[in-house]
Formats: C-alpha cells, sequence, structure tokens
C-alpha cells in the first residue's frame, strides 16, 4: 500500500505543470500617439499594481519589472477627460500664482497601494528574453489597444545602428547607401550598416503591394552618429482616396549614456568614492 501511494506522489510530481516563465528586465512604454482622453496606465506586477508612465515616441522613462512573460497593462478607470494642449503663457499670465516651494523637512509620502477594481484591462503583451525591453502602444478608433514589445538592449540594437520594425502586413524593401535591405510583414530587423563615425546616409523605404506594385514611404538623407540609434517603425495608417494604402513611418532616436568623469587622483592616491 505505502508502496502504491509512493507512486501515486511520484506520477503526481512528475505531472505537475512548470510555472509560467518570468521576466526581469527594464521596461519602457511608448505611445504611438498620445491618445486624445488622459489614460492612467499600470503593468500588473505579481499581486500588486504599478503606475506607469508612457510618452509619445519616446522610451526614456523606465520602470523595473519582475513578474510574468505576458505583461498585462491596466488603465484606470473614471469618466474619460480631454487632454488640454500644453500653453507655455498660462506660466506667466498676470496673476498666475507661482509654484509653492517644496518643504525640505517634509517626509517623503508612503506608497499608495492600489485597487484591483479602479482599473481596467487595457492591453496583454509578450515581452521577449532581453533585461531591457520596449513596448510601443498603438490605441483603436475604439479604444482598445495593441502593444509591440522588442529587445531595446544595447547587444541586439547597437549605438550606431538603425532597426527598423515593420507594423504593416506588407512587406517592405529598401536601401541604404546602396546596400538593399527586405523585411517581412511583423518582422524587424537592423539595416545593414553601422556607423562608426559621424556621416550622411541616404535611405529609401518602399512597401511591397499584393499586386506586385511598389508604394513609396520613405526617400531621406539621415545624419548617422556612432553614439545614437534610432528605431524606425512603418504602419499602415489607411488609405487615399483613391484606394490606395497609406503609410506613416516614425522613429524613436536615444543617445549612448555618458560615463560620469573619474576624479583626478589626490597626493598620488585614487579619490575616495
Amino acid at each position: 500500500m505505502r508502496l502504491f501511494l509512493f507512486m501515486l506522489t511520484a506520477l503526481a510530481v512528475g505531472a505537475a505543470p512548470e510555472p509560467p516563465p518570468e521576466r526581469k528586465c527594464t521596461l519602457r512604454l511608448a505611445w504611438w500617439a498620445n491618445p486624445s482622453e488622459r489614460v492612467e496606465l499600470a503593468i500588473v506586477q505579481g499581486k500588486e499594481i504599478v503606475p506607469i508612465v508612457a510618452l509619445e515616441m519616446n522610451l526614456d522613462l523606465t520602470k523595473e519589472y519582475h513578474g510574468a512573460a505576458q505583461l498585462t497593462i491596466v488603465r484606470k478607470k473614471g469618466a474619460a477627460q480631454k487632454v488640454e494642449a500644453f500653453d507655455p503663457d498660462k506660466l506667466y499670465a498676470p496673476g498666475a500664482t507661482p509654484s509653492p516651494k517644496p518643504d525640505a523637512k517634509a517626509k517623503p509620502e508612503a506608497a499608495k497601494k492600489e485597487k484591483a477594481d479602479e482599473w481596467a484591462p487595457f492591453a496583454s503583451v509578450a515581452l521577449p528574453d532581453s533585461t531591457d525591453v520596449g513596448v510601443l502602444l498603438l490605441m483603436a478608433p475604439d479604444g482598445s489597444c495593441a502593444g509591440r514589445a522588442f529587445d531595446y538592449g544595447a547587444g541586439r540594437f547597437p549605438y550606431g545602428s538603425i532597426r527598423v520594425v515593420n507594423l504593416s502586413a506588407a512587406t517592405l524593401t529598401g536601401e541604404i547607401d546602396a546596400k538593399a535591405f527586405r523585411l517581412a510583414p511583423g518582422s524587424a530587423d537592423l539595416l545593414p550598416i553601422v556607423f562608426r563615425e559621424r556621416q550622411t546616409s541616404h535611405i529609401q523605404l518602399t512597401a511591397v503591394l499584393a499586386n506586385g506594385s511598389l508604394e513609396p514611404i520613405l526617400g531621406t538623407k539621415i545624419a548617422g552618429r556612432p553614439n545614437r540609434r534610432s528605431l524606425v517603425f512603418v504602419l499602415l495608417t489607411g488609405n487615399t482616396p483613391d484606394g490606395r494604402p497609406l503609410f506613416e513611418s516614425r522613429s524613436i532616436e536615444s543617445v549612448e549614456p555618458v560615463a560620469p568623469a573619474t576624479p583626478a587622483p589626490t597626493n598620488g592616491k585614487p579619490a575616495a568614492k
């Protein structure tokens, strides 16, 4: 009987499902275009809801993430609020009240624990296995949202390079300094050039339509630098009155962080850190 129970236990342990994969990474969120209404976002990290800010085509803001490989993004419930355009004149308008100075002795406020019933599901995105991940958010007219995650680490996306992400259903072809490249629908890849020094290059990008015809997307000169990298997204945004597709390309550029200068040694000894 004991042997039988041991065999049952062993089978149960052997058949136990593996825990879902996790990710530990620096997370960056960006909007393709800012929503017309204010949208407060948060990510689900374990049992916690952690607010996060997304900027338009900018990945500078980061949040350390340790949670499920399938990222869950939620939005704050509540009445929709129109986003008011920033007006710098209001800062200097007559009678404007200056912002109060912060109290140096004031204690930092305790972190607010978000309540799950105040948030609603917004998007679910599969995260790549990387220590630095970017997520691009695209809002649909009906208020739903789709997200696209990509490896933003300098190892696979080095400074001095250009990475193109094809968010359309068309094949993209192009040239940069006479070097050809091709991107399948939904794919992403580095262009066949890395800038080792500052130089000007010419890039052309074209979509191959279903009937075999070509639709130009862009043709321009770019200034490449070894300490910068560009992430270019291509999206089908609609059609012209005569039925031709309209493609739009937008880019995010980042600059390589500068290492802090080491203080000069004093009296022949290294400076204390």
